[in-house]
């Protein structure tokens, strides 16, 4: 549970503290700014030593920023919906 407790915090810390606004308005025309914030995102990942799946985590989050930011497929909740399923499958 605390493993758990952990992943939700990491991304909290690396989706809101680690984005700036730039980044945020951003993210969804430029995709070399999308990419800097999704490797930005994982670095509290990184800290707790939670790099084992760290690519993973990259790339869904790439994924998902973009279906949501740059294609306007997804809203908010949708969104964050989908980055705690990941953070489910990492956690199990």
């Amino acid at each position: 549970m605390l493993k758990l407790l952990l992943l939700i915090m990491c991304h909290m810390f690396g989706d809101y503290v680690l984005q700036n606004d730039f980044i945020a308005k951003t993210k969804g025309e430029n995709w070399y700014h999308l990419i800097v914030h999704s490797v930005l995102y994982s670095v509290p990942f990184l800290i707790f030593g939670l790099s084992y799946s760290l690519i993973f985590l990259i790339i869904s989050h790439i994924v998902i920023d973009a279906l949501k930011a740059r294609y306007n497929l997804l809203d908010y909740v949708e969104d964050q919906i989908l980055h705690y399923i990941i953070i489910l499958i990492l956690y199990c």
